[in-house]
């Protein structure tokens, strides 16, 4: 795989760093401060710290002088090529800063694009102006699916079909949206490895909603340090809801924005606002206990938000509430520099919104303060739809680590979806690859993050729940050049994700037909299908058997491929 213009952010100051995630925000100002800060903001809160997809990735620009090894060698090369010894001196003799001029494009991962607008709005490098430094709107994304997972399936004569009479010839049906697991190896939409584009796609939501939650609560500090005000003493509180506002003005107002220090050495942060979405209004709540350690790079706490919808999507509210109310809880743990963990938990929940607390109102919590996902709707209370749950173990500085993404679509399905990936970082290189799984796991009330098995036929004739003992693979890599997460050597053998949509998994062709290209050819179609010979279809997924090793359960199969599931 070539590697170009990586920007691997270890290597640079802080200021260059925020500079980077500036230009890729499209936002603020690199400037100096204004006026003097009076509080440390990356003391006192968790700098350094975001929601995004493992694998999003973010183009944008640097100058040479601050691009990493790798870049500043391939100009090297291409000045030494035009015949541009100059230039090549230069750069060979590290005499730079160069030019703006010799700019190069830069890729990184997208959560440090949202770690350093956080940052920036710490430090006074940006304010927090409506639609850049903060877009309300954001809390309102809803989560998707990309096109190469679940589409929506065509077939006739499945085999599974226990009724009478028998199905008459011609489509006599369709699987439904979001049910078949990867069904293409690429997405056709965004030419990402399908394992990529979905978990991108399925966490964009999430991602936008605590890294807004985040970029609100930090505006705090800014607004503080601005007005020239210092951290509250133990036992008190500063009211910057004025200050708030007129930052906001006029597309938020705030009702609540408080910093306190409860005990000592221990911030809580809390906000109440509401803004104007098309023509409705909607609310949201913002909180955030954060424990500073040793050091900055040592630190804990919890987040917690809340944020109204309306009711222009009830799904399985519909007739038990006038709207819904999207929640989560965000409990975070750095170590070290280089030592994160994370677990994001989100559930859209039945209720108008306009009790107080929101949060408290519809959600039920454990006894840690964590959104518990077993309060599932029970006539008064609850989610009833999307319960997603997100665990990370990774280095911020790279996000090589381990990750696992689970999500449930309704309170009464049987299974949570699950995602589990391990990624690599080559700092020499500057690589990226790893490996993707997808299959079933446990209800999300009680899931642990682990894939259990496939269910090749959730919702088919006569289907079945019962998880056999195979999940689907795909080992993905980076191309750098492209901005694309590819199959690894672009091999077909980098998946394994073929199936038949039957409780057995395999077909033995005939009369079964189902569209194999669906969500990849438009509009859906089982012509091509029936105009070749139908052939048997085999299951070639990933399954208990790892080299010489037959494992006990699929989890211990993940396992022995090198992935540590984390806890969420």
């Amino acid at each position: 795989m070539k590697q170009t213009s990586k920007l691997y952010f270890p290597s640079l100051g802080l200021t260059a760093a925020l500079l980077l995630g500036l230009a890729g925000c499209g936002g603020g100002s690199s400037s100096s401060p204004s006026s003097p800060t009076t509080i440390d903001g990356a003391g006192v809160f968790p700098a350094g710290l975001a929601v995004a997809s493992p694998v999003g990735m973010e183009v944008g620009t640097v100058t040479l002088a601050q691009a990493s090894p790798a870049a500043r060698l391939q100009a090297l090369a291409l000045a030494l090529f035009q015949g541009d010894l100059a230039t090549a001196k230069q750069l060979a003799s590290r005499l730079i800063p160069v030019g703006d001029a010799q700019a190069v494009a830069s890729r990184s991962p997208r959560y440090m694009k949202s770690a350093n607008a956080v940052n920036a709005l710490l430090t006074g490098t940006t304010a927090p102006r409506a639609g850049v430094g903060f877009n309300a709107d954001k809390f309102l994304k809803t989560p998707i699916n990309a096109g190469c997972y679940g589409p929506t399936v065509l077939y006739q004569g499945h085999p599974d079909f226990a009724g009478a009479p028998p199905p008459a010839p011609g489509i006599n049906g369709e699987l439904p949206s979001g049910d078949v697991g990867i069904w293409t190896a690429v997405d056709t939409a965004t030419d990402w490895v399908c394992a990529a584009a979905q978990l991108d796609a399925r966490m964009d939501g999430v991602a936008l909603r605590s890294n807004t939650s985040l970029m609100t609560l930090a505006s705090l500090i800014n607004v503080a340090n601005t007005a020239g005000k210092s951290l509250p003493a133990v036992g008190a509180t500063v009211d910057l809801r004025t200050e708030m506002n007129v930052a906001f003005s006029p597309d938020v107002t705030f009702t609540t924005a408080t910093i306190s220090q409860p005990v000592a050495g221990s911030y809580s942060y809390s906000v109440a606002f509401s803004f104007t979405h098309g023509t409705a209004t909607r609310t949201a709540e913002i909180r955030l206990s954060h424990a500073p350690g040793a050091s900055k790079n040592e630190y804990s706490g919890l987040l917690t938000y809340a944020v109204t919808r309306g009711g222009s999507d009830l799904q399985n509210c519909n007739g038990k509430a006038l709207g819904t109310v999207d929640v989560g809880t965000l409990k975070y743990t750095r170590t070290s520099r280089t030592a994160m963990t994370l677990v994001q938990r989100e559930g859209n929940y039945c209720g108008v919104g306009t009790a107080t607390p929101l949060a408290t109102s519809y959600a039920s919590f454990s006894s840690d303060g964590q959104l518990d996902p077993a309060g599932k709707w029970v006539g008064t209370k609850g989610w009833a739809n999307n319960f997603n749950r997100f665990g990370a173990v990774y280095d911020p500085t790279t996000l090589k680590g381990n990750y696992t993404f689970g999500w449930q679509a309704g309170y009464e399905d049987s299974n949570s979806r699950v995602f589990n990936i391990g990624l690599n970082y080559n700092a020499t290189t500057e690589a990226r690859d790893g490996e993707a799984y997808f299959g079933y796991g446990d209800d999300i009330a009680s899931s642990t993050g682990t894939i259990k098995g496939f269910i090749c036929n959730w919702a088919g004739p006569s289907s079945s729940h019962t998880l056999k003992d195979f999940f689907q693979r795909q080992n993905i890599s980076f191309n750098d050049t492209t901005g694309k997460w590819r199959p690894s050597l672009e091999e077909a053998s980098s998946s394994n994700i073929t199936y038949a949509p039957t409780n057995a998994c395999t077909s033995a062709g005939g009369a079964f037909y189902y569209d194999k290209n669906a969500g990849s050819v438009t509009p859906a179609s089982l012509t091509d299908e029936l105009a070749v010979p139908n052939p048997a279809v085999a299951v070639d997924m990933a399954d208990r058997v790892f080299g010489t090793t037959t494992y006990a359960t699929i989890p211990l199969a993940i396992a022995g491929r090198g992935v540590v599931v984390p806890g969420y």
